[in-house]
């Protein structure tokens, strides 16, 4: 029993003396800032102060400069670390959260990072544990020849400011411009929904190359054109985004809408049109029936001529008071002998009945399909004789799709009465 005692008492010895060695150490140890003045101008010579210390237990570690009036800067807000044998490194650039100088007026951007003055200042490392337990360190160090010109952004403007990405040819697009005042390593223009998932905004890189000082400009589709779906309906923030080769940044920002948004895709059902004979005598008509679906989730817009317009066969959607519309979908007939691609064209659907109104253009809802119909009157015997007639769905200034391309071919031959 006594060598048990004995026992016992030699391990809560060892015990303390271990735990007392423990809670000798300092929180904080080794730290050292080298060297004490930098010069932050990005030319490769002493741009950057590294800052280096132990920690012996975890903590929040924060790091801030203080100019000779006693404005705070920070340079690493308080962030937990967590014990470890290696030592902290991080290297100061000059550049700390953006700030606004006493006398200075409020910009109309925010300064996201910024370089310091030249000038003096005395560092602060701090750590604290979850117990309370602080350490402080301080020190002095001098920035010299900073480069503290902000890559400033002035007349960013965003038309229009509601904009519908379906390829419909009305307000497709938005455009975004902006003057860069400063040479910069990047510059970005984003947009975020309420998702908070930025979407890149691509360079429309006209007089002034990419980065450079000078007037820019923004283009987006909503990714349409290259076969992407467009962010969904509702409002966004626009943001262009400068940052210098020192580390400086700037952001301004402004608001957009979007509307009716969709990658729009229809075609013609099964591939097959109806039509009304295989052979016809000089002054007949050859009418057509098909069905067209619209199978996607936004409007399509559409045009006439109105199914059941009948056309002569020397004339075509001009010749009717119509011309091509960008980003219109029509129901088209061509033939062997044509003198120009799909001359004869019809709205797909009909105004009031199958197809609704918004502003002042016809569409095809989504999801919905439409029975189109319509004639051609011959008038002249063809060169080549029989010869095929076929029809197509076409999205005009934007795409023939291949599966509504030369849909349903079929004979025709003409008679002379």
């Amino acid at each position: 029993m006594k060598v048990l005692r004995w026992w016992l008492v030699l391990v809560l010895v060892l015990g303390g003396i271990l735990l007392s060695a423990c809670g000798a150490k300092p929180l904080l140890q080794d730290v050292s800032v080298t060297p004490d003045l930098i010069t932050p101008n990005a030319d490769g010579r002493g741009d950057l102060a590294k800052f280096e210390f132990r920690l012996n237990r975890s903590a929040t570690v924060a790091i801030y400069l203080y100019d000779a009036a006693g404005q705070r800067f920070t340079f690493r807000s308080p962030t937990p670390l967590g014990l470890s044998e290696k030592s902290y490194s991080v290297f100061f650039p000059g550049i700390v959260d953006g700030f606004v100088l006493p006398g200075e007026s409020q910009p109309d951007f925010t300064v996201v990072k910024r370089m310091l003055p030249d000038g003096p200042y005395t560092w602060e490392l701090s750590a604290e544990t979850p117990a309370g337990e602080r350490a402080v360190f301080t020190g002095t160090l001098t920035l010299q020849d900073a480069d503290t010109q902000l890559p400033v952004i002035k007349g960013f403007s965003v038309y229009p400011k509601e904009f519908s990405p379906n390829q419909d040819g009305i307000d497709d697009r938005v455009t975004l411009n902006l003057d860069l005042k400063k040479n910069v390593e990047e510059l970005m223009v984003y947009l975020r929904g309420s998702d908070g998932t930025p979407r890149h905004i691509p360079e429309k890189e006209q007089t002034t190359p990419l980065n450079q000082a000078g007037w820019h400009t923004f283009d987006y589709d909503g990714g349409i054109d290259s076969g992407a779906e467009p962010p969904p309906d509702g409002d966004y923030v626009v943001y262009a985004e400068a940052r210098d080769k020192v580390g400086q940044r700037v952001i301004v920002t402004d608001t957009v809408r979007i509307v009716n948004a969709g990658l729009p895709s229809a075609y013609i059902l099964n591939g097959e049109v109806e039509y009304s004979a295989t052979s016809l005598v000089l002054s007949d008509t050859l009418c057509f029936t098909l069905t067209v679906e619209n199978d996607s989730n936004t409007y399509l817009r559409t045009t006439g001529p109105w199914p059941g317009t009948t056309y002569r066969g020397d004339q075509n959607f001009n010749t009717l008071g119509y011309s091509e519309e960008s980003g219109v979908f029509r129901v088209a007939l061509n033939y062997d002998t044509s003198l120009r691609d799909y001359p004869y064209r019809w709205g797909i659907g009909t105004p009031g009945q199958d197809l609704v109104q918004i502003g002042e253009y016809w569409y095809l809802p989504p999801f919905k399909r439409t029975l189109v119909t319509g004639c051609v009157q011959i008038v002249d015997v063809p060169r080549r004789n029989p010869l095929y007639y076929w029809a197509g769905l076409i999205h005009e200034d934007v795409e023939i799709a291949s599966v509504n391309n030369r849909v349903d071919p079929r004979q025709i031959t003409i008679w002379q009465p």
